[in-house]
């Protein structure tokens, strides 16, 4: 990728850091504390204490009531692409394990200061702290939109000279390029001779004629494009993808990987 990167696509993810620390939903949740509660300032933490007939530990729980901020789907499926979806608990841990990733690309003056990363995950932090990050990641966010549209604008001038284009007035649902590419799966890459099949979603395959692979970080099949870009370079064409892949612990990374190429077209309308 020429312009966006790594490091843009985690500036614009910090929207995950900004939900969790400015919450706008109504909703609270109890977070209960059963093996200390380091990180937690006194005014905050409450405490219940009951004499039933139980042991000490069993009498006493404590625990905060926050901003509920984490959001769910409606309903789950273990077949879908999408890992997160495939039950509550994915669900969860998918924002919580990529929230504390997310915080390790703060600077680390302001890390510095953050008690307990994994409640910061949550949405807990001194004042202090939350005003720091939310004025870090607002320029952040925002810098990072900018720099995002004018690369889609470019790309989209790009793509007038393709076959491609063409088609897109014949197809039902997809109208240009950056619906093509908006968080689209991979399903599946195939060379045939010199052209390159790329299956999408499972349902539309496009094919890259003439293709060469510039860079290839990883292999692109089964991975969501998470950014592209796409370059016309004298007589061919560049596409740029930022892929991502979720691992076993549901936490979020990315690679890079670029074809030079003629042409692009769906396959079986050309």
């Amino acid at each position: 990728m020429k312009i966006l990167t790594k490091e843009l696509r985690n500036n614009i993810d910090f929207q995950e850091i900004q939900c969790a620390l400015n919450s706008v939903e109504k909703r609270t949740m109890p977070i209960f504390f059963l093996n200390g509660d380091e990180g937690i300032e006194n005014s905050d933490m409450r405490i219940v204490r009951t004499q039933f007939n139980m042991s000490d530990k069993e009498n006493e729980l404590k625990f905060l009531i926050m901003p509920a901020t984490f959001t769910f789907f409606m309903g789950y499926d273990e077949n879908a692409f999408e890992k997160e979806m495939h039950s509550p608990e994915n669900d969860f841990l998918s924002q919580y394990v990529n929230r504390l990733r997310l915080i390790q690309y703060l600077p680390e003056e302001i890390l510095s200061k953050v008690k307990d990363k994994r409640l910061l995950a949550i949405g807990y932090a001194d004042q202090k702290v939350k005003n720091a990050i939310q004025s870090y990641t607002k320029i952040k966010i925002n810098n990072a939109y900018k720099i995002l549209e004018r690369s889609l604008q470019s790309s989209l001038k790009a793509s007038v000279g393709l076959t491609i284009k063409n088609q897109f007035e014949k197809h039902s649902y997809i109208y240009s390029i950056e619906e093509l590419f908006d968080e689209t799966y991979i399903t599946n890459v195939c060379k045939k001779g010199n052209d390159l099949y790329i299956e999408l979603d499972g349902e539309n395959t496009i094919v890259l004629s003439e293709v060469e692979t510039l860079e290839e970080e990883i292999d692109p099949q089964n991975t969501e494009i998470s950014l592209f870009e796409l370059y016309k370079v004298k007589q061919d064409y560049e596409l740029h993808f930022l892929l991502k892949v979720i691992d076993d612990n549901l936490a979020e990374s990315f690679h890079y990987v670029t074809y030079k190429f003629k042409d692009m077209y769906f396959h079986y309308m050309k």
